[in-house]
């Protein structure tokens, strides 16, 4: 991961999963992620070939321009490349492995492409409920707040992320030594 905000956000999703595949959505207490709460959001599967948004923060709907609640996951990409991020995100809701997106986008005054790292890491549900997923879309260069809302993302790269090596930075947590980490492989 390249942002300090995806490494704080993945360092707590993973000590909270401790040797489970992910941690259980109650499990996550917003506070504790508050200074990264604008840039979060939930997906869940309603059975369609897109998560949809369960939630998304005040900075996300910001940079869309847009509510995204209820939105399906589609609408950030461009319509024609939309179908491999979908699938990505279709499988960790039902596979529960974590994976992280390098995109770019454009806003309406065309200037250079703005660099994000989109985080995607599973959380487990109870076996009658929609799968979910927790998410961060991280700005690599903080951006004007009053700058023209993005019209659609594009794919850079993809990455499993690996749940057996520590994070560079991170300590192992304190009793969990034989916990599985990750780091992008």
């Amino acid at each position: 991961m390249k942002s300090m905000a995806g490494l704080d956000i993945y360092a707590y999703w993973d000590e909270l999963r401790g040797k489970r595949s992910a941690p259980r959505r109650e499990d996550i207490d917003p506070a504790k992620l508050k200074h990264h709460l604008g840039d979060l959001f939930i997906l869940t599967d309603k059975g369609e070939n897109t998560p949809f948004f369960r939630l998304a923060g005040t900075r996300l709907c910001d940079l869309f321009g847009r509510e995204l609640r209820d939105r399906p996951f589609s609408e950030l990409w461009q319509p024609a490349n939309a179908v491999f991020p979908c699938r990505v995100a279709r499988g960790i809701l039902h596979h529960q492995l974590p994976v992280v997106f390098d995109v770019e986008a454009e806003d309406g005054y065309g200037a250079a492409p703005l660099a994000f790292e989109m985080l995607l890491l599973p959380l487990r549900t109870d076996p009658d409920a929609a799968p979910r997923l927790l998410g961060a879309l991280l700005a690599e260069r903080p951006r004007h707040e009053f700058a023209a809302p993005i019209q659609c993302l594009s794919m850079k790269s993809s990455r499993l992320l690996r749940l057996d090596i520590a994070p560079e930075g991170y300590p192992l947590n304190k009793g969990a030594e034989d916990t599985p980490r990750a780091e992008s492989c």
